[in-house]
């Protein structure tokens, strides 16, 4: 009898550290978790291309942070479907990451138009994302707080194009837009900028994206033989009309477009064609930004390639997140939020710094020029490596 009622006893007195070590296994468990940031991605359609470097841009960041310990004492996870380049599967995707994978962190799809689509979303939820493919100022407007932009705005693409063109001689141009939305903010920045400046625009267009057969353009180009032509373009169109152009034997003085140039495929699919075309990029590998050396070399080792400013920009979307979840030991979104638009950050792509409603006031925007084959940059002048060379050739 005393034996069962000492039994009784010790199996009373044993259950609650039963409990309290189920209890702190859950917690171990728990913590050992991994950190999920989710995101879409643009693997198919007319942007797949440049979306490609948006995509290891991030994945290099979760890598390195992984390296690193993680964050909070845990692993990071990318969660991450295929947007197919439209804005609203996008929408889909990112409130299936919010309400079904309740991801603990986000990071903008590639594009000002899918950002544009995505960032009331990301408003309605309340979590703060960083956005590294959006460009457009619009999206950053009064009503936006949980979205914050990774690049230089989309009004100042090429902004140094026409007053470069203007310096040696040049009068009239050409200005062609994709109708996407950042494409049109900086065809319109653009055309204003002609105005300003005095020179003649002699033709203008806009053009549907997938890309069309450009041979009616190029003709119509031609036909008005502008000093130089400039395109607010994705990676296809920059490579069809430079091709259009070509077909027809018409090279302008200078040729200008934005995005395409700054991929590696676009000089292996162009090849002398791309000599003198310049472009634009928010990051550059011989700038001294924070790690940028290091950034290079681990994106060569893990992807065999180069990167470009797509990777430079969602890598620093890694780096900013990652610095507002350590500052504030804390994956609560307001608080992730209050700090981020509070902070300057050190990323590869330069200093990062919020203006009120999101807008990035940090990031530079540069020119580069291929010569050769190679990529050099030319503007602004305290940075160049090399002086722009004209005219252009188209071979």
């Amino acid at each position: 009898m005393s034996g069962g009622n000492l039994r009784a006893r010790g199996g009373a007195f044993f259950a609650p550290l039963i409990a309290v070590a189920f209890l702190f296994a859950a917690t171990a468990a728990h913590a050992q978790k991994p950190i999920v940031v989710g995101a879409s991605i643009s693997e198919t359609g007319p942007l797949a291309v440049d979306a490609a470097y948006h995509l290891k841009g991030i994945q290099l960041g979760v890598a390195d942070a992984n390296a690193h310990g993680g964050w909070l004492g845990r692993k990071l996870d990318l969660k991450y479907y295929d947007d197919q380049s439209n804005p609203g599967t996008a929408v889909r995707l990112y409130t299936r990451l919010i309400t079904e994978d309740k991801v603990d962190l986000l990071i903008g799809p590639y594009s000002s138009g899918i950002s544009q689509a995505v960032a009331p979303l990301v408003n309605k939820y309340e979590y703060a994302t960083p956005m590294p493919g959006a460009s457009l100022p619009a999206i950053f407007s009064a009503g936006n707080k949980w979205a914050f932009q990774l690049l230089p705005p989309a009004t100042g693409y090429l902004d140094g194009m026409l007053p470069l063109m203007k310096s040696q001689g040049a009068h009239k141009v050409a200005i062609l837009q994709a109708q996407l939305s950042f494409t049109l903010a900086c065809g319109q920045a653009r055309l204003d900028q002609a105005k300003a400046l005095g020179m003649d625009v002699v033709y203008s267009t806009t053009y549907a994206m997938p890309p069309p057969d450009f041979s009616s353009i190029a003709l119509a180009i031609k036909s008005a033989n502008p000093d130089g032509v400039v395109v607010c373009s994705y990676y296809p169109d920059a490579v069809g009309l430079a091709q259009a152009l070509h077909r027809i034997g018409y090279a302008p003085k200078f040729f200008a477009e934005t995005i395409g140039p700054a991929e590696d495929q676009f000089i292996s699919a162009l090849g002398p064609i791309t000599n003198r075309i310049i472009s634009n990029t928010s990051w550059w590998p011989t700038l001294k930004t924070h790690d940028n050396a290091g950034f290079i070399a681990r994106y060569k080792a893990m992807f065999h390639e180069d990167p470009d400013y797509h990777a430079a920009s969602t890598y620093a979307a890694v780096q900013v997140i990652g610095a507002a979840v350590k500052a504030t030991k804390s994956l609560d979104q307001k608080k992730l939020q209050a700090w981020i638009a509070g902070h300057e950050v050190e990323t590869v792509e330069g200093m990062f710094k919020s203006g009120p409603t999101g807008l990035s006031m940090g990031f530079e925007q540069y020119m580069f020029q291929i010569q050769n084959g190679k990529r050099l940059l030319v503007w602004p002048t305290k940075d160049e490596q090399a002086k722009a060379q004209v005219p252009y050739t188209g071979q």
